[in-house]
């Protein structure tokens, strides 16, 4: 699957790929807040790039479990002697250095046979990124990290999200529900294969049954050789409600962090399952 992609984006592009920065998603990543606490090193007290690297290494010696290991350390906001709030603490003066970190994990056995996949195909890995960091570095804007937002991508196994808030990220989640399960949904409500409800959420899929007719219906026969005539109010239905949990997901991990409907800048939804109609 990597090599065939690999094919396509190099005739896309008309350049060899060599390197890659591989996005790793999944329910095993695990976020965590963690704290770290230096004295400065320097006698005058004036804190260098050394000693910020130092209370980050200092942040990150919280208890990993056995089988996990470390993706990224996030420095949320360090503190000055008290005095907290301060993003970039380098050239001040002080005693005592701490800072306040976003601390993500993910799976090691999952990590390293994605990576061996990777390097099967004779790609070099310049680095590990969490899928919903690198989605968020693409499509926000500077101004809406600052004034607060989410961004949610709809995967096909997995929803992941993002909080940012004062140009930072504040809280990252993957829960285990994704775009998949609604083809699901619409297989089982409808006792269809999966292809055929797969065509039927990309071809007539709506999330809001509000917005279809009573009469539309959709004959199968002109998707497959199954026979049966369905109606569209009824798949609208079907996927609504699952997307109706899987936003109420969603929501309770804004709740864990008092964010919830105090996002100024809003929801970005990204990923496949945001193409859905009248999914916003």
């Amino acid at each position: 699957a990597i090599s065939s992609c690999l094919e396509r984006a190099e005739r896309m592009t008309g350049t060899p790929l060599e390197q890659a920065w591989i996005s790793v998603s999944g329910s095993h990543v695990v976020a965590q807040t963690s704290h770290g606490v230096i004295a400065v090193s320097k006698p005058n007290g004036e804190i260098g790039e050394d000693d910020v690297t130092r209370v980050v290494e200092a942040a990150q010696a919280v208890a990993t479990p056995p089988n996990y290991e470390l993706l990224h350390v996030l420095p949320r906001s360090f503190t000055v002697d008290g005095q907290g709030g301060i993003k970039d603490p380098t050239g001040m003066t002080g005693v005592r250095l701490e800072v306040e970190a976003q601390i993500i994990q993910g799976q090691t056995a999952q990590i390293k046979n994605l990576t061996k996949c990777v390097y099967r195909t004779g790609v070099d890995i310049s680095d590990l990124v969490l899928g919903v960091l690198a989605c968020a570095e693409g499509v926000l804007t500077k101004r809406q990290k600052e004034l607060g937002v989410a961004v949610v991508n709809i995967g096909s196994a997995t929803t992941s999200l993002l909080i940012c808030e004062e140009g930072d990220p504040l809280h990252a989640a993957v829960l285990p529900v994704g775009s998949g399960h609604v083809t699901n949904d619409i297989a089982i409500g409808l006792r269809t294969s999966i292809d055929v409800a797969e065509r039927l959420k990309i071809d007539f899929g709506q999330a809001d049954p509000d917005q279809v007719g009573k009469r539309e219906d959709i004959d199968l026969s002109e998707l497959s050789n199954e026979e049966g005539v369905v109606s569209r109010k009824h798949l609208a239905e079907i996927i609504e409600a699952r997307l109706e949990e899987i936003f109420e997901l969603v929501d309770r991990e804004f709740q864990k962090v008092d964010r919830s409907g105090k996002l100024p800048a809003g929801v970005v939804l990204t990923g496949g399952g945001a193409k859905l109609p009248g999914l916003i």
